[in-house]
């Protein structure tokens, strides 16, 4: 039997499955600035194959969007 154990966050009603979680401090690669590094974030999620990134907790979550489900109405 398989255990499939996903981390989850919802956001804005969109649930996302948490791939990995960073510092902050982590994409600030100029010291004399607070401002991450978007270039490096955005590496972090093509090397992820994710679709968003989500701060929380004072975390930065890189997420894949979790699809809905089709449905078939069975009559």
């Amino acid at each position: 039997m398989m255990n499939y154990s996903w981390n989850l966050v919802a956001v804005n009603g969109i649930l996302l499955q948490i791939i990995r979680d960073f510092n902050p401090e982590y994409f600030v690669t100029d010291k004399n600035s607070n401002q991450m590094n978007q270039k490096l974030i955005g590496m972090w999620v093509e090397h992820l194959d994710c679709d968003r990134v989500v701060r929380k907790d004072d975390r930065i979550l890189i997420c894949r969007t979790v699809d809905e489900p089709e449905w078939e109405e069975i009559n």
